[in-house]
């Protein structure tokens, strides 16, 4: 459906759980994960309602994110009840890689077609220190999982940091190279918790620098279409490389004119923006005497209308409480 900017708003995302098994600094900024009561996350059963809601008013497209997904049982089977609903289009799934081995078979049963995966670096102790104990290990074998299906669409994403990760932007890049994956680059978000510390640099390095550096390693080529799909990145391609080089820049060039999104927070919250105050609070009313599913769909469809032009960057919050 249009939201009051003309914008085709028909992709939803979905934070399943607010649990998860890394602790990247950039998504959280503390050393411990803000964690909500098990009651105050939404059923599977109240996702797959509200999921329901939404393709009625033309939903077609459907992330499902975290937190880590995969640590929350039932996920594969709540993925194939979703893509057994009409007018679903495309199933995809966030995640850190780490359990993805065990779960790849499931997931491409489930119907699921794309993947983003987390690889902030090639590093192992440097992977481990971003993540605060992750396994690039377990990683990288989730990834080639995954590229032994041939049903699934790879990206890799890493969030680029100035003198933490910057310095393997080619190593990255060369990714695409050796096989069909599309890697992304996405600037840091310096705002709310994420601001970087008084005594060092900002660490956020811009896509336009990032794209400059890389000009200087490889011959680049700009006018490229990217790989199939919707999305906020701006593509180029390593000349020579089976998959593509993304940029994703929402601190510089930020992308609000063609978000055609939605969230659902893992405790129920309707986010029409992923910087936006939450006004739509779906759970408790939801488990109340009140609720019936037309006012869902009329509530869903308030949230799209009630979607902001342009994101701030005021707020203050860890991103592993919103989904990412």
């Amino acid at each position: 459906m249009k939201d009051s900017f003309g914008r085709n708003v028909h992709s939803m995302r979905i934070s399943v759980t607010d649990r998860c098994n890394m602790r990247c600094d950039y998504c959280v900024s503390g050393g411990k994960l803000q964690l909500r009561p098990e009651h105050e996350l939404l059923s599977l059963s109240e996702i797959e309602t509200v999921i329901r809601a939404a393709g009625e008013l033309g939903f077609d497209s459907f992330r499902f994110t975290g937190g880590e997904p995969l640590v929350r049982d039932g996920i594969p089977e709540l993925i194939e009840r979703v893509g057994a609903l009409p007018g679903v289009r495309k199933l995809s799934l966030s995640t850190n890689g780490s359990l993805l081995a065990r779960h790849v078979d499931r997931l491409a049963a489930a119907g699921v077609k794309a993947l983003n995966i987390s690889l902030d670096s090639l590093v192992p102790e440097r992977f481990r220190q971003i993540t605060r104990g992750g396994s690039l290990a377990r990683v990288l074998e989730g990834i080639r999982a995954a590229l032994r299906r041939e049903c699934f669409t790879v990206k890799l994403n890493a969030v680029i940091m100035r003198g933490v990760n910057d310095d393997e932007l080619a190593p990255l890049a060369a990714l695409t190279l050796e096989q069909p994956v599309t890697v992304r680059f996405i600037e840091y978000m310096p705002f709310g918790a994420w601001r970087a510390p008084q005594d060092r640099p900002d660490p956020t390095v811009s896509s336009h620098e990032m794209l400059e550096r890389l000009e200087r390693e490889f011959d680049i080529e700009r006018n490229v279409s990217g790989p199939v799909g919707e999305g906020p990145a701006q593509y180029v391609q390593v000349r020579g490389g089976q998959g593509f080089v993304g940029l994703i820049s929402p601190v510089y060039q930020p992308f609000c004119e063609r978000c055609n999104r939605i969230r659902l927070t893992s405790d129920g919250y309707i986010k029409s923006c992923l910087l936006q105050d939450e006004r739509f609070a779906l759970r408790d009313w939801m488990r109340g005497p009140d609720y019936s599913f037309p006012e869902l769909r009329r509530r869903i469809a308030e949230a799209v209308l009630l979607k902001p032009r342009e994101h701030s960057h005021a707020r203050s919050m860890d991103m592993s409480t919103v989904g990412g």
